[in-house]
């Protein structure tokens, strides 16, 4: 969720916050006008239900860029194990050649990204495949190049080329729940500016200008420089965003 809408949410909680604080909410709580607290209790259940959207969002953010340095790492340690271990059978059969190919550190892995890293690991899979399937598969097994290695560095660069095209299907769906949460802002700043009319008609409480005075101040986005001009006890005005 953009910084924005964090600090929008926190500007709806801290109203809330002054909303039912103990010294407040008597003053409005089921008194009239009545609606005014059945509106109180709509915004806290909008504002719960965005809150849970907006962390689902971060959650899945976070989610997939681990997903990647989980799979990225499996990929460069499945390579770096069978490219060695080929690469020293390669020599001895006096291939040099394809022993460069695939003779790398796991620095050397590690520095690769994305389909660099990919490009590699399918070539190594190509150059191990053909020897484990040849006429020397007993003599490179006898290093630790055999079918089952082989076969676990293609599921790892299988799963690795899942993840980093996952990004381009999944950048969509974010931007759709994006929208979906600024509408959802959208829609309880409407709801709040509701309540920004009604509870002026508790300035006749004794205590209502200063419960009007505490709302209204926290009804102010803070940390982005945008501001809500909260409507005066005098004459009511609209928000804007």
């Amino acid at each position: 969720m953009r910084d924005r809408e964090w600090n929008r949410l926190r500007m709806f909680q801290t109203a809330t916050g002054i909303l039912n604080d103990e010294k407040y909410k008597p003053i409005w709580h089921e008194q009239r006008p009545l609606i005014f607290t059945a509106k109180v209790t709509a915004i806290e259940q909008a504002i719960a239900d965005f809150e849970s959207v907006a962390r689902r969002q971060e959650t899945n953010i976070t989610g997939s860029a681990a997903d990647k340095r989980r799979e990225e790492t499996e990929l460069e340690q499945a390579a770096h194990l069978l490219g060695g271990a080929l690469a020293i059978w390669y020599r001895d059969q006096n291939n040099l050649e394809d022993a460069a190919k695939v003779d790398m550190t796991i620095t050397d892995w590690r520095k690769m990204r994305d389909e660099q890293l990919l490009g590699q690991a399918r070539l190594l899979e190509g150059l191990a495949t053909a020897v484990v399937s040849g006429p020397d598969a007993a003599s490179a097994a006898d290093y630790g190049v055999d079918a089952a290695e082989v076969a676990l560095l293609k599921k790892e660069a299988d799963d690795y080329e899942a993840v980093i095209t996952a990004p381009q299907q999944s950048q969509a769906s974010r931007a759709a729940m994006t929208r979906q949460i600024v509408d959802r802002a959208n829609g309880i700043e409407r709801q709040f500016e509701e309540l920004d009319r009604l509870i002026l008609q508790y300035r006749r409480h004794p205590n209502g200008p200063d419960f009007i005075a505490a709302y209204q101040s926290a009804r102010v986005i803070r940390d982005l420089g945008v501001r809500h001009r909260a409507p005066s006890t005098d004459s009511p005005e609209d928000n804007k965003n």
